[in-house]
């Protein structure tokens, strides 16, 4: 396997004899619950997750470990046909994590036919294993999910799997089939590891996720975070974040900041208890709102801020 510049070689540590560890992708249309499959299998809250569309716009590597394995999860944003640079590098960032997995899950959702459709056509050249999710089964009837099993089970997957995932139901069914999929190697991560992001980045995650809860329609896709400061101080006082929303126009950053302030204060009260839960430990939250022009259809934008650029636009 080919690995990506931001992922480890295998861990010089003692292992078992057999211990399994591999790359594995989770892979589908935007909004089928990737993101909430990802955080129910490693046991940890590690990807935002909201009701819209598109809440993920990179991937995010999750590592579940035992005694004898090791899985790398990779969530990714949702396939979609893209209609702008930011979308055509959300797409990029999908189909390079199938380079870069030793198996594939691709999830769909239950009571979504394009999901379905997407499945049946899915993974025909595709060198890794592959193990199909159908996700959100509590929302369809059992005899739907036996003829979704029936009619996309016989299309070469390693095996089909029924979750409900913010319910945890059929997740340890799909670990156990995960983990034994996982080629025989030594971990790539040190076993007590949950994530390779810095914790900047998952900041940056919370606030985000705030805004795709606080704003309407268009505006919050068009907010990037940049986490400009985090310093920890001494003397019991609260570690001090200072985080940039940048907006693609002057109109959007009147939306953010509302009325008298009142949005972007509801947004930094909501962001600030998120990241104390996730940090434990008391933070100052600072928020400023600034127009960076149409960054979502800006090669050098989206770089500037950390997205990878789409191959035709380097």
């Amino acid at each position: 396997m080919e690995i990506d510049p931001g992922l480890a070689a295998p861990s010089a540590e003692p292992i078992a004899p057999g211990f399994r560890a591999g790359f594995v992708a989770l892979v589908g249309l935007p909004n089928v619950g990737k993101s909430t499959l990802l955080n129910a299998l490693v046991g940890e809250r590690l990807s935002i997750v909201t009701p819209k569309a598109q809440t993920t716009q990179r991937r995010l590597l999750g590592i579940y470990s035992d005694d004898a394995h090791q899985a790398v999860f990779i969530d990714t944003p949702g396939l979609l046909e893209p209609r702008y640079t930011l979308q055509r590098s959300m797409r990029e960032e999908a189909l390079s994590a199938l380079d870069d997995a030793d198996l594939v899950v691709a999830v769909v959702d239950a009571g979504f036919a394009p999901s379905i459709e997407w499945a049946a056509d899915f993974g025909a050249t595709l060198e890794a294993r592959k193990l199909l999710c159908i996700n959100k089964c509590d929302r369809v009837a059992e005899p739907v999910i036996a003829d979704l099993e029936a009619r996309l089970g016989g299309a070469g997957w390693d095996g089909v799997f029924r979750t409900t995932a913010p319910r945890g139901e059929g997740t340890a069914e799909l670990l156990e089939g995960i983990l034994s999929c996982l080629p025989i190697s030594p971990p790539y991560y040190p076993v007590e590891d949950l994530s390779t992001a810095p914790v900047r980045e998952f900041v940056a995650e919370l606030i985000r996720e705030t805004c795709l809860e606080e704003l309407d329609q268009e505006v919050p896709y068009s907010v990037a975070i940049q986490v400009e400061q985090f310093k920890e101080r001494r003397g019991g006082k609260p570690t001090y974040i200072e985080a940039i929303l940048f907006v693609e126009r002057e109109s959007q950053k009147g939306i953010v900041v509302g009325k008298g302030g009142k949005t972007i204060r509801s947004i930094g009260s909501r962001s600030r208890t998120k990241i104390e839960s996730f940090l434990d430990q008391k933070v100052y939250l600072e928020l400023r709102v600034k127009v960076l022009a149409n960054w979502r259809k800006r090669a050098g934008q989206l770089r500037v801020l950390g997205f990878r650029v789409p191959a035709e636009e380097n």
